[in-house]
């Protein structure tokens, strides 16, 4: 095992199946939580095949692979981590709701959160709402067990589309098109996100 010593942070590398599966679930659950927020969004060289700078958090003066773009690693990772980056781009760019140009107002968005108060919570939902009837539904489970939610209904003649699920492999973790079929409820994996879309 590599092990990394950056201003007392240790960074492990690591041939564990379930952990490296872990980190590229996170780093697709923050792109998606970046991707979907109003205003614009700031990524960094790299973030697109999961470039680490293995713990340095002040990399500025450092002439090596921590700072270089590694097109190697970007082609490593085209079929999964980087097309599931480039294809949630393309979704916000296909999207105006993600684009207000003011806060959202209370007919623009619902939260589907009645726990506030209760500080072991680590999950979140809210529907965005679109005058069209093309809602966007999302979910976020920081748990490390699965939940089980109740969706709210989509607009009137439409219905749930899976267009984004964090949890599945590639490329069934985003299908821009949508995957019908979602019923009144979903089982939200540890550790993941959805997004839904209400179509037709």
């Amino acid at each position: 095992m590599k092990v990394w010593k950056a201003e007392e942070v240790v960074y492990r590398e690591t041939n564990d199946t379930s952990i490296r599966a872990l980190r590229s679930r996170q780093m697709k659950n923050f792109h998606l939580a970046l991707m979907v927020s109003q205003g614009t969004p700031m990524m960094l060289m790299g973030d697109e095949y999961g470039h680490t700078r293995n713990g340095n958090n002040n990399s500025y003066g450092h002439d090596s692979a921590i700072n270089f773009f590694l097109w190697d690693e970007l082609d490593a990772r085209k079929r999964d981590h980087f097309r599931f980056f480039s294809n949630v781009i393309k979704y916000r760019h296909e999207h105006k709701i993600f684009r207000h140009e003011n806060f959202l107002s209370e007919k623009e968005i619902t939260w589907h959160e009645d726990n506030w108060d209760n500080y072991e919570s680590k999950f979140l939902a809210f529907t965005l709402h679109d005058k069209s009837g093309g809602d966007v539904y999302l979910a976020f489970n920081a748990h490390d067990y699965f939940l089980k939610v109740l969706l709210p209904s989509p607009p009137t003649k439409r219905r749930w589309f899976r267009v984004v699920d964090t949890n599945l492999e590639s490329p069934d973790d985003l299908v821009l098109d949508g995957v019908p079929g979602i019923g009144k409820t979903y089982s939200i994996a540890p550790f993941s996100s959805i997004l839904l879309e209400a179509k037709f």
